[in-house]
């Protein structure tokens, strides 16, 4: 212990130990902070046992330089292996304003020793009128006392986290930071929303960030009495799979949630990962609920009251405009050139509209289908799945038309369409095909011919290598092909 008071002994011990926490601060970065209030603290140590030794630290104001120092240093260590406990207990940080009334007490405590111990102050009349003075800055300072507390209850339980989407009242928004005095919200609108902590307190308040688990948000639609469920329940469920955002595990949920004045009412429940996404989620919902429930002929019903008005003369409704358009389109397509006017009117009333919205697949590559269309409105991609990438080979327009083979023969889809714009197509099915070629069995020879000569020329045009090493079949035998085809998917 002598050898420690001995300058000689003392100071080299003292600048080692110092460079030795530096170290240490080095490899633990959180040792940092203890550095400086060390090495202040052992220089002015040195210098008083260089100057004088150990008697000019009991003299009154010099003294501090060694004990503020040493009262810092224990204050940050305290603090520090505080936040380890705790860190420990609870899997992450305390929060700031913990640290700081930590701190804060610590200091006020230490501050009290050395007035008292060093400095030769009487606390004892400062006690003695503290409960007066308390009183009177406790009124004075009622309100941000309140928040003070409050924000510490508010970091003790933890019920958000900085970065959490919380619902307190009407008020919504994503918690940006929870100072001493109050929390603050960025709103959906991008503004800064500042709520004092006591309010925060006072409230109930609804995180929708915790737990971490898949969000889940439920979206509500009103169907007619006329549609049956199960129908309304398949078109949601295919509906939900052209949205990306939506977590696939756990599967969305549909159900009837009840019956109402005017309709039956569906119920959405799906899930997503991020709640700040729901919006645009929930919007492109709303978006294709549209068109899916407009094509498979789903009505949404509300009190409306529907006023009829009588065209004048001459004018062209609307209904009259599409089939004119989709007859002027019928008439310059090969498959349909062998029908008489009568027959390809008679074809034209068979066609349905519908309708689908921009980046909707209106056909899927390998997909079974029976189904014709002509574009009416708007531009469809042509794609195909080609060496593992997938290939636009054609984007069709107004007039143009696709699915001639799936119709007649029920193929496979060969290629996938995809909607570039909002689309309008005239479609025919099997069934309604089906008639037409009741009403003449012969059409379907001239048709056979048709496709044979389309599928020669494409064949000729296709450039494929290998042609030159397989017989291409007489032009008859094909034709006769595509005729039996036709025939026994038909039953004619």
């Amino acid at each position: 212990m002598n050898d420690l008071r001995n300058p000689l002994v003392a100071v080299p011990l003292l600048f080692l130990s110092v460079l030795a926490l530096m170290r240490a601060g080095r490899v633990r970065p959180q040792l940092r902070q203890l550095a400086f209030p060390y090495a202040v603290g052992a220089t002015a140590l040195g210098v008083f046992l260089v100057m004088g030794g150990q008697e000019l630290l009991g003299r009154g104001w010099p003294s501090l330089l060694v004990v503020v120092p040493a009262l810092v240093l224990l204050v940050r260590a305290f603090v520090l292996v505080f936040e380890t406990l705790f860190r420990r207990s609870q899997g992450e940080a305390p929060p700031a304003l913990l640290d700081s009334v930590v701190a804060v007490l610590l200091y006020g405590i230490g501050g009290g020793v050395i007035a008292h111990r060093w400095l030769g102050f009487d606390l004892t009349p400062f006690l003695a009128t503290s409960a007066v003075v308390g009183a009177v800055v406790g009124l004075a300072l009622q309100e941000t006392l309140g928040n003070l507390f409050a924000g510490i209850a508010l970091h003790t339980e933890a019920p958000f986290r900085v970065g959490d989407w919380v619902r307190l009242g009407d008020r919504e928004g994503k918690v940006e930071q929870v100072s001493w005095r109050a929390m603050r919200l960025r709103t959906w609108l991008g503004d800064t929303l500042t709520i004092p902590n006591n309010e925060v307190a006072r409230h109930s308040l609804l995180n929708f960030s915790r737990p971490a688990e898949p969000h889940s948000r439920l979206v509500t639609i009103g169907v007619n009495y006329q549609t049956p469920p199960s129908k309304v329940l398949s078109v949601l469920g295919h509906l939900l799979d052209q949205i990306p955002e939506i977590v696939r595990e756990p599967v969305p949920v549909l159900r009837i949630s009840g019956y109402h004045d005017f309709s039956i009412q569906y119920e959405i429940r799906y899930f997503l990962n991020d709640y700040e996404e729901y919006r645009a989620i929930e919007g492109e919902i709303h978006r294709l609920i549209w068109y899916h429930f407009r094509r498979h002929g789903i009505e949404i019903p509300y009190p409306i009251r529907n006023v009829y008005l009588h065209n004048a003369d001459g004018a062209e409704s609307p209904l009259e405009a599409s089939g004119n358009r989709l007859l002027r389109a019928l008439r310059g397509i090969d498959l349909f050139r062998p029908l008489s006017d009568d027959e390809l009117r008679f074809a034209a009333s068979l066609f349905k509209t519908l309708h689908y919205a921009a980046g909707e697949k209106l056909i899927r590559e390998g997909d079974p289908g029976d189904s014709f269309c002509v574009v009416d409105h708007g531009e469809v991609e042509v794609s195909k799945e080609l060496a593992g990438k997938r290939r636009t080979l054609a984007r069709l327009m107004e007039g143009q038309f696709f699915g001639e083979m799936a119709l007649l023969t029920g193929e496979p889809r060969s290629a996938s369409v995809t909607a570039v714009t909002d689309v309008d197509v005239f479609t025919i099915d099997k069934g309604g095909f089906h008639d037409v070629l009741v009403k003449n069995p012969a059409i379907a020879v001239d048709i056979s011919t048709i496709l044979a000569e389309r599928q020669e020329a494409l064949s000729q045009a296709s450039g494929d290598v290998t042609a030159k090493f397989a017989k291409a079949p007489a032009e008859g035998e094909l034709r006769q092909h595509i005729l039996d085809r036709i025939r026994s998917y038909f039953g004619i």
